[in-house]
């Protein structure tokens, strides 16, 4: 034998490793380097959504959340979470039906245009194409120092008021100055 006694064989790329499945099957990769799933079968299953969310209320004085819709998780281990304005929402379990839930946000909302966002465990149930966003307006109620800032930048200002971000790495503010 001239090329001795062990056989060489090239690697075999994972995009060309096949197996006779039933389900969709994807190609993973991790940290840009290709995975391999266990038994070769990295197959995934679509559940379609369940339910819709058609209106909702909310009440500011008292930060609560009427959601109205058909076929929602009626029972408080079928949902995960429940957002609006950027607070989490703690459900009123008496009141869950599957037409209805009412839940307290746990935070003063964030100001801007927001829709509500129910998780149940089966993923995001979706809101009704015709659901019109509710607007919640901030309020400005003190600057300090509101007079003496340097034009040339460098000082802190404080600015408290109303409905303001509690998260500045998931919101985005603009502020802007008068040269008065």
């Amino acid at each position: 034998m001239p090329y001795g006694t062990n056989l060489f064989y090239e690697p075999i790329p994972f995009e060309m490793l096949r197996t006779y499945e039933t389900e969709p099957q994807l190609i993973v990769s991790v940290g840009n380097l290709p995975a391999v799933c266990h038994n070769l079968t990295c197959d995934f299953t679509y559940i379609l959504p369940e339910g819709e969310v058609t209106a909702f209320t909310f009440d500011e004085s008292s930060k609560k959340l009427v959601l109205t819709g058909t076929n929602m998780p009626s029972v408080i281990g079928n949902i995960s979470k429940i957002e609006f304005a950027l607070s989490g929402c703690t459900v009123d379990e008496s009141t869950l039906s599957a037409t209805t839930l009412e839940c307290t946000l746990s935070k003063e909302p964030t100001c801007g245009d927001h829709l509500p966002i129910l998780t149940s465990v089966l993923g995001v149930v979706p809101n009704a194409a015709g659901l019109t966003a509710k607007t919640i307006l901030c309020t400005i109620t003190g600057v300090n120092p509101s007079t003496g800032v340097n034009l040339l930048g460098g000082d802190n200002i404080t600015i408290s008021g109303t409905n303001l971000p509690h998260n500045l790495d998931s919101s985005t503010v603009s502020i802007k100055f008068s040269d008065s």
